[in-house]
């Protein structure tokens, strides 16, 4: 019979991810996992499996979370080129709101572990390949509407979205001011200007 879980799964997710993503997975200790969960060694094992595997149910948590912005947002910003300022302005804002400069979970994780970690690694490409399917599909809809340039193709404009947009956590990291920051978005996205699009 299966033990009965005692405990809010989402609340011990929300809150372990956020002590991962402020102080990275070595750094962050078994001792430090109880206290921020609240669950005991014995139970974080026994529910999660340890703490690499915890990490990585957080891992995967983040990134839904971040996917599910931006599938959110397609719903509600019709128009593709709107949409695209639209997450990327949403990225800008989340930078500008902070105040630790945790920069993105899953940058920080690629740079600390991807090759160490095999685990991380296929998570780290899981990732890359989504969040640039979820771009090459509103790239797709903008070009067939006329939004978008057909200078380049879906994939690779994709691409160069998903590179910004992650090099936009970094640079949050380092010069964390509007400017700048929405200064790398205006040229980023000038791309979708030029032949093909009305």
């Amino acid at each position: 019979m299966p033990k009965e879980i005692l405990f809010d799964e989402e609340v011990v997710l929300r809150r372990a991810t956020e002590l991962f993503w402020t102080r990275g997975y070595n750094a962050t200790s078994m001792d430090e996992l109880t206290r921020i969960t609240g669950l005991s060694r014995s139970s974080i094992y026994n529910s999660f499996g340890g703490k690499h595997a915890l990490f990585m149910r957080c891992l995967r948590y983040y990134l839904g979370d971040q996917q599910r912005q931006l599938h959110e947002l397609a719903g509600k910003v019709k128009p593709v080129v709107p949409r695209i300022r639209a997450a990327f302005q949403y990225a800008v804002e989340e930078i500008l709101a902070d105040r630790m400069r945790k920069g993105c979970m899953m940058v920080n994780t690629t740079t600390e572990m991807v090759n160490q970690d095999k685990d991380i690694a296929a998570v780290s490409a899981e990732n890359m390949e989504q969040m640039e399917g979820i771009f090459a599909n509103w790239i797709s809809e903008g070009q067939a509407a006329r939004e978008i340039s057909t200078a380049f193709n879906p994939q690779m404009l994709a691409r160069h979205l998903f590179n910004t947009y992650s090099g936009l956590k970094v640079s949050g990291k380092t010069r964390p001011d509007r400017k700048t920051l929405e200064d790398l978005v205006t040229v980023a996205l000038s791309v979708l200007e030029g032949p093909g699009a009305s």
